[in-house]
């Protein structure tokens, strides 16, 4: 993964930040470095960005309280790139995804708050491709297909012409 081409960086409050058309302006400039925000009240850092010639790029993370690791992405040129993970505030991994160039590509997980699968589907050029498995909070499957050529092939998560993602279970 490529860093970000970092020269400094600043604390939020202490300048004025604009996000327009895609692009990051610090006190009114196209900006390079990274941006850092903190809890209000306390010194625990909430998130840090990177950005370099006003696009997203590097590695932003952002923190719970006691500056847990909440979440890590990656940027290059402002579009989304590499691993993304998150963390509940227990530790437990929330997702898992793969992108390139701004499109889901590879392996995307996510898991729900006990840490349990919940998603577990794959991608090409963020088209889902291979198999595809979604599971509601209590297990139970909601989706099992393999995506090949276009067409899906198994358990789509619909019954009797109802999309099950309206269901309650």
């Amino acid at each position: 993964m490529t860093s970000a081409r970092i020269n400094h960086m600043i604390l939020a409050d202490n300048h004025q930040i604009v996000l327009k058309g895609g692009n990051c302006y610090v006190d009114g400039e196209l900006y390079s470095g990274q941006i850092y925000w903190v809890y209000p009240n306390i010194t625990d850092t909430l998130k840090v960005r990177s950005y370099h010639q006003g696009k997203k790029d590097g590695e932003w993370r952002k923190f719970y309280p006691q500056n847990t690791l909440k979440e890590k992405r990656y940027f290059i040129d402002g579009k989304k790139e590499g691993v993304h993970i998150g963390y509940y505030h227990n530790h437990k991994t929330q997702f898992l995804y793969h992108l390139e160039n701004d499109l889901y590509h590879g392996n995307c997980k996510a898991w729900n708050l006990s840490g349990q699968l919940i998603r577990d589907q794959n991608y090409v050029n963020g088209q889902e491709e291979g198999s595809q498995k979604i599971w509601y909070d209590n297990g139970k499957i909601k989706a099992n297909y393999v995506k090949k050529d276009g067409r899906r092939f198994g358990l789509l998560g619909t019954k009797n012409c109802i999309n099950v993602y309206d269901e309650k279970f």
